[in-house]
């Protein structure tokens, strides 16, 4: 079995000790944003003040050492001895109770109430129980069995994949094959776990809480697609000179460019991010993928930070860059990955290359390309820069036609003014729409000649 390339293992902690004085306590976090939170209920009583809870008005109040802290959740600013004062993530309130920044804790709360505070994280590797292959309709399932979630990332080719799980196996490592897996091998590690499968007959896969699914998907017509605005949340993307995010417009433009194909087409539209939050480029495709969309887009805006004058429009498919622009735009999009904590390595960028050279829909995602491109040289008065290809990770294990746009140059002023402008936001949510319902037709008239 050729062997694929597998990614650094990530440990994340399962819990954080808390300790004061002679108490402590063990408390799981809740990842919000890129940020660990903590009940402060158990956080309380280690740092012996008194928790008070007023649900209606869903205020907390500590009291300790003759000092008052007011924290109201989803507000960055809290009440001190009668002043207010801001801090960088704000509190959240879930099930009747507040969590709390962990690494805001030694600096806000224990200082304010003078206490010595000491948080340790504790790494828990956890369990996996089972792993086993079976056979659901015309589809080939690698279930897993865990008393609560386990992390796990699939690399996919459509001849083989390797799934790393977060986790250790303690059985007796054998797999039976069945199904579109010809030949399977699970490999137990200290802190995690292979399973190498040999595949047939399929091109798609989906994953989910505990398992993944391998079938072959069949596009009679286009009836889903899912438009991707690119960054959001602590993700800013690229900024202009006059400080317009990136992220923002993307998502307007997304936004719109859903409203144009629900009112003109008989298709499904889903929007990875509908709001300014932050997704992995990995759970962007995810999205698509679990609802087996038939057409992937992603929205962004260029950015070229030698120079301010370049501009225009160009639409890109994965593939091998073939100039150093279209590389330094591929690294630029890529650096997204630093909020998960990856770093993309030159042999990352040959698999999924290695990936796409054996998937269908290379010659579908070039032809999607060109619709919208054409569609651009027709509607907007920008410079077209034509279709381009490059590894961007965010279009990587697509399982359909997908494309990624850059609508304008946000470095360049002058388009940057345009950007703010919900027209221009607007005809380039058109252009697009065009290039979707374009490549749609040709796609079903090709499909049914």
């Amino acid at each position: 079995m050729t062997l694929l390339l597998l990614s650094l293992l990530c440990v994340i902690p399962n819990k954080y000790k808390i300790t004061c004085n002679e108490r402590s306590v063990l408390v799981e976090p809740e990842r919000v944003e890129l940020q660990d939170y903590v009940s402060l209920k158990p956080v309380a009583e280690v740092l012996n003040v008194s928790y008070v809870m007023d649900n209606t008005t869903q205020q907390l109040y500590l009291t300790g050492n003759g000092r008052r802290f007011v924290i109201v959740p989803n507000i960055t600013t809290m009440e001190y001895g009668g002043a207010y004062y801001n801090i960088p993530f704000a509190p959240i309130y879930r099930n009747g109770d507040v969590y709390f920044p962990v690494q805001l804790i030694t600096t806000t709360l224990a200082s304010a109430f003078e206490k010595l505070v000491f948080i340790t994280k504790v790494t828990e590797v956890p369990v996996i129980n089972g792993v086993t292959i079976l056979t659901r309709s015309d589809s080939t399932i690698l279930k897993f069995a865990w008393a609560r979630p386990i992390d796990f990332d699939v690399r996919f080719a459509t001849k083989q994949a390797i799934v790393e799980i977060d986790g250790i196996y303690k059985a007796k490592p054998k797999l039976k094959p069945t199904g579109a897996v010809s030949s399977a091998k699970l490999t137990p590690h200290n802190t995690y776990t292979t399973v190498e499968l040999d595949l047939q007959g399929v091109n798609s896969v989906i994953e989910r809480e505990a398992e993944v699914v391998f079938y072959s998907k069949k596009i009679e017509s286009i009836s889903s697609i899912v438009i991707d605005p690119g960054h959001g949340g602590v993700d800013p993307g690229a900024v202009g000179k006059q400080g317009l995010y990136e992220k923002d417009v993307n998502l307007a433009i997304g936004k719109m460019l859903r409203q144009f194909l629900e009112d003109s087409l008989k298709v499904r539209v889903i929007l990875t991010r509908d709001r300014d939050i932050y997704l992995s480029l990995k759970e962007r495709t995810n999205v698509a993928n679990r609802n087996a969309a038939d057409l992937f887009v992603s929205i962004h805006c260029n950015a070229y930070m030698k120079g301010s004058r370049k501009s225009g429009f160009e639409t890109y498919f994965l593939s091998d860059a073939k100039t150093n622009e279209e590389r330094a735009v591929a690294a630029r999009e890529n650096a997204s990955l630093k909020f998960d904590e990856v770093e993309m390595t030159n042999d990352d960028i040959s698999f999924i290359f290695y990936d796409l050279a054996q998937s269908a829909f290379l010659d579908e995602s070039n032809r999607f390309a060109e619709d919208i491109q054409v569609s651009a040289e027709r509607h907007l008065k920008i410079p077209s820069r034509g279709v381009k290809q490059a590894g961007f990770y965010v279009l990587h294990g697509a399982f359909m036609p997908a494309v990624l746009v850059e609508c304008a140059f946000i470095s360049n002023p002058d388009e940057e003014k345009l950007l703010r402008q919900k027209s221009f936001q607007r005809r380039l949510a058109y252009c697009i729409y065009q290039g979707i319902k374009n490549y749609i037709e040709d796609y079903e008239r090709r499909l049914n000649s």
